[in-house]
Parts: structure tokens; sequence; C-alpha cells
């Protein structure tokens, strides 16, 4: 078994509201742009790798009309939405990286990511190879989920049976889709529960 984890709702927590807060503080409305599970606009565009960060801070410095934003500002803001990982779903993963090939597949952007990896997995002498042998990231992929695509091509790069391969996302849609590519497919609502539900304390999964 292949456990393949989502990042954004299952592994690290999100607070939409802090990033709403920290645009409107720059004087731009990022309320027409954040979904669910999906970003729009210049934001979907950042996470399927169609324009670099550099393009990103430009569209927004041009869209809300104040040139005098620096990068750091609008990476600050944005950076807000991600909250953090507590430590015991960090030890979780490690533990299960130590039973299984692990990946993860986000639809996620360079910013959010370089983040993750310097203020998450890179924290107390680990990296995100402490936590997950291949990365799946849809700014590097140019496809996101639920896009069957996507699937088909996780499954070609770790050379397994889709059916080997346990995948934990948040969204409904994103489950479905990967079910109809023959996945075995865990919804996980957002909290964590799934460190406990899915794992034991040595990190092999309680089913298989």
């Amino acid at each position: 078994m292949i456990p393949v984890f989502d990042f954004g709702g299952v592994i690290v927590d999100l607070r939409k509201t802090a990033t709403i807060e920290a645009f409107d503080r720059l004087g731009f409305d990022i309320r027409p742009y954040l979904g669910t599970y999906k970003q729009g606009g210049i934001f979907a565009q950042l996470e399927n790798g169609d324009i670099t960060t550099a393009d990103f801070y430009d569209e927004i410095r041009r869209i809300s009309a104040n040139p005098t934003l620096t990068d750091e500002d609008i990476r600050l803001a944005w950076e807000a939405y991600l909250v953090g990982v507590p430590a015991e779903r960090l030890a979780c993963l490690r533990r299960v990286k130590q039973n299984y090939r692990t990946a993860v597949l986000s639809n996620t952007n360079p910013i959010h990511w370089a983040q993750a990896e310097r203020d998450y997995f890179g924290t107390d002498g680990y990296t995100v190879a402490d936590y997950f042998d291949t990365l799946f990231l849809s700014c590097d992929m140019h496809v996101q989920k639920p896009n069957p695509a996507i699937f088909d091509r996780v499954t070609a790069e770790l050379g397994c049976a889709p059916e080997e391969i346990l995948f934990f996302d948040d969204s409904e849609e994103n489950c479905r889709a990967a079910a109809a590519k023959g996945w075995q497919v865990r919804l996980t609502p957002a909290g964590g529960a799934w460190v406990t539900e899915a794992f034991d304390a040595e990190g092999h999964l309680r089913h298989e």
C-alpha cells in the first residue's frame, strides 16, 4: 500500500479568514478568487504552474492598483492562509514513512509549498524527505485535481497498480475522481482525525 496525502486541509490546517483579512489590509479583495478546494483567477494560474511567482506578485499589484506593494507584503498575506501542522501530525507522517512509500498530491503553489518546507517539514532537523518519498504538486505538474489526468500520472510515476494507492483528501470531488481511477480513497475532513483513525502508534495502517 502507498499512502498518498493531500496537503491543505489534511496535513496543514487552513484559515481562510486570516488571508482574507491580510489581503484586505493590502487593499486587495481576495474573496472572488478563493474556493473551498480550488482557487480561481491568478491564484489558479499560480497553482497550475501557468505563471511564475514574480508574475503573480506583479498581477496583484496591477489589480490592486498599488505598485508600492512589495513581494514580501503579498507573500505574507498569502502565507496567512496556512495555520500550521500539529506536532503529532508531523510525527505520524514520519512514522508512516518508515513503513510505507509515501507521497503528497496537492493543488498548491510555489509560495505555500516553500512555506511548508521551511516552517513545517524543515524544522527540528528534519526535511521534506523525512515525510514523503515523492511530491506531486499541481504547480509542477501543470494539472490539478480532480482532472483524471493527474491521477493517471501519479499511478504511472509510482509504478504501481491503482488499487495499491490509498488516497487521503478532504474533497469529495477529488476522492470520487481518484476512486474512478481505481484508487482506494479515504475522505478526510479537516481536523486531523485520520492520524489515529487510519494509523496505529507505530505508523501502520489499521486496516490493510
